[in-house]
C-alpha cells in the first residue's frame, strides 16, 4: 500500500518507481495497455460508466503542437519483393497430460497455493510447506 493516490499498490520500491515513471512519461495508450491509470482517469471512468479516456488538456493551456503544419513531399515508393520460406521444424516429443491437476503439476503451479503475507506473491510448494519466491518467506514450516 502507498500514500500515492495514483499508485495505490506496489510490491516493492522498484515497482513503485517504475509505475510512477510510467504515469509521468508514457502516453495514455501505452499505459492503458498495461492497466496504469491516474486517479483522475479512474474517477472519469467511474463517471463515464467504466470507459477510460485520456485526460483532455486544460482549456487555455498552451500545447506543444503547432497550429498549422507545412505540407511535406512524400518520399518515393520503391517496390521490392521479399521471399520468406519457413524452416522445417522437427516434431518435439510431447508429454501426455490426462487431467487439469497433471497440467498444473507439469507447469509447477498449485491452484491452492496461498499468497505471501509479506509481499503478496503466490507461494510455491517446498516439501510439505510453501515458500515465497519474491521475498523468501515461508508458510511457517522449518
Amino acid at each position: 500500500m502507498t500514500d500515492d493516490a495514483d499508485i495505490r499498490m506496489a510490491q516493492s520500491m522498484m515497482d513503485y518507481i517504475f509505475r510512477r515513471l510510467a504515469l509521468d512519461y508514457m502516453p495514455f495508450e501505452q499505459r492503458s495497455a498495461m492497466g496504469l491509470y491516474t486517479s483522475a482517469e479512474r474517477q472519469a471512468a467511474l463517471d463515464n460508466g467504466g470507459e477510460y479516456a485520456p485526460q483532455s488538456p486544460v482549456s487555455g493551456a498552451s500545447s506543444d503542437t503547432p497550429k498549422a503544419v507545412a505540407p511535406v513531399a512524400a518520399p518515393a515508393v520503391v517496390k521490392t519483393e521479399v521471399k520468406i520460406e519457413a524452416a522445417p521444424v522437427a516434431a518435439a516429443p510431447t508429454q501426455t497430460i490426462g487431467s487439469s491437476s497433471d497440467l498444473l503439476e507439469s507447469m509447477g503451479i498449485k491452484s491452492d497455493a496461498p499468497l505471501c503475507m509479506t509481499c503478496g506473491v503466490k507461494m510455491r510448494m517446498s516439501g510439505a510447506c510453501f515458500v515465497c519466491e519474491g521475498c523468501g518467506n515461508t508458510s511457517g514450516c522449518s
